[in-house]
């Protein structure tokens, strides 16, 4: 069954310039600032590039079940890149007023955001010419938040990524209108490119790749892609890492990772997965994540998470089971190291007492909430009620969580396919 967005009606908004549309020189990421943003381009071209998939069928041939057929065709061939058949457009953008001729756009999304009659869209303002960026921004991602009726989630959770000083992408809202018809609130979420670990790191000459569904496996490393110019295709840090946890004995696994992955960093990084139920990331499904080999850190990898976007209905999201949170393949080992095991659940108490912050989130909620019924005809009160009483009640139901049951082993020998199935 292929599940289509019912989108609402978007309220249409007039670009105008505004003093708080850059901050630092770049497109800002303020909460406080919501991007009135319009896009032309010609109409049949607009009408392609919504149908267009990943894989290939447009969403329209056989209501979409096409297209899902082909995207699940790779889902358990690990070994095997996954294409990619999106086509960039022209196209003229303003943004606040601040008009781009001849930009490049083109639609983003794997398989669940891609039915909608709002595409996701990446654009490059010097895709077609050497044209200005506006500010210091070249490369803008626009989420259409279709696999998430609260429309709150993105921006939520990278910010308390952020409040626990992690890298992660920042996040505002985007009222966006494509050829005079308003779409409604976009995600504006920062790229993940060289700004991006400019930005986070002090540097942009190491190595990124993208885990879309693989994982440290030797035979899936043709899976990883690679992100920048500057990174080792012959991805040869992704398969020491991956020949360490295939034959590294668990009492000696923290000591010779730690050569190549910022354990401390990691631990930090699983324990956010699991606190805010991230089910779409690395640690339960090998997913929607980057990892950076950081030459200031001497070369050690960092994992940044993406794809943040899901919403669960409360009861289903109330109980996290953790279990789930140890299959990838770096959590499945390391999780059974008692040594690691203390380390993340210490840092997930810490987190919880330290950064988890109800009434702040709960604020940042309601702030988006004001925000998106001025650009959207929204039915999402049932949402962000349900969204407040998640957040009010996640620190005590988690704690009881892991005082009852702690973090589960992972099981003995690795996963077969390379994401999480029931």
């Amino acid at each position: 069954m292929i599940e289509w967005e019912e989108r609402p009606e978007g309220i249409y908004c007039s670009p105008t310039i505004s003093n708080t549309t850059l901050k630092n020189g770049e497109l800002t990421f303020d909460k406080n600032h919501i991007f009135c943003i319009s896009i032309n381009m010609k109409s049949p071209e607009f009408t392609q590039m919504r149908n267009e998939s990943r894989f290939g069928p447009s969403i329209q041939d056989q209501r979409g079940l096409t297209a899902k057929t082909a995207a699940l065709e790779y889902f358990n061939q690990c070994d095997v890149p996954f294409p990619s058949y999106y086509e960039w457009y022209h196209a003229d953008l303003t943004i606040d007023g601040i008009f781009r001729g001849n930009i490049g756009v083109r639609k983003k999304g794997f398989l669940g955001s891609i039915y909608s009659i709002a595409p996701s869209l990446k654009i490059n303002t010097s895709k077609y010419e050497d044209a200005p960026p506006i500010g210091l921004t070249q490369n803008i991602t626009l989420n259409n938040n279709s696999e998430d009726p609260s429309r709150v989630i993105q921006c939520l959770y990278y910010k308390f990524f952020e409040w626990a000083n992690y890298p992660a992408p920042r996040c505002n809202l985007a009222n966006v209108s494509i050829n005079g018809n308003a779409l409604g609130v976009y995600s504006h979420v920062e790229a993940i490119d060289d700004a991006f670990l400019m930005r986070n790191f002090g540097n942009s000459s190491g190595d990124l790749y993208e885990c879309q569904l693989t994982d440290f496996r030797a035979s899936w490393l043709s899976r990883w892609e690679s992100k920048t110019k500057s990174t080792d295709d012959s991805k040869y840090r992704i398969a020491k890492i991956a020949q360490i946890l295939s034959k590294t004995p668990t009492n000696q696994l923290l000591s010779k990772l730690e050569k190549y992955i910022n354990i401390k960093r990691f631990i930090r990084f699983w324990a956010l997965e699991i606190i805010i139920n991230h089910t779409d990331g690395y640690t339960r499904n090998s997913n929607n994540t980057y990892v950076y080999f950081d030459p200031n850190d001497n070369k050690r990898a960092t994992f940044i998470p993406t794809g943040i976007n899901y919403y669960e209905e409360a009861g289903d999201a109330y109980y996290t089971d953790l279990s789930e949170f140890t299959t990838a393949e770096l959590p499945r080992r390391l999780s059974r190291c008692p040594e690691a095991v203390k380390m993340l659940e210490d840092e997930i108490y810490y987190l919880l007492d330290s950064v988890w912050n109800e009434a702040a989130l709960v604020g940042l909620i309601n702030h988006f909430e004001g925000q998106i019924k001025a650009a959207e005809r929204s039915f999402y009160d049932y949402y962000w009620s349900n969204m407040r009483h998640w957040v009010e009640s996640r620190k005590e139901l988690l704690k009881e969580t892991l005082n009852y049951e702690g973090i589960p082993r992972g099981n003995s020998e690795p996963s077969k396919i390379c994401h999480f199935e029931d």
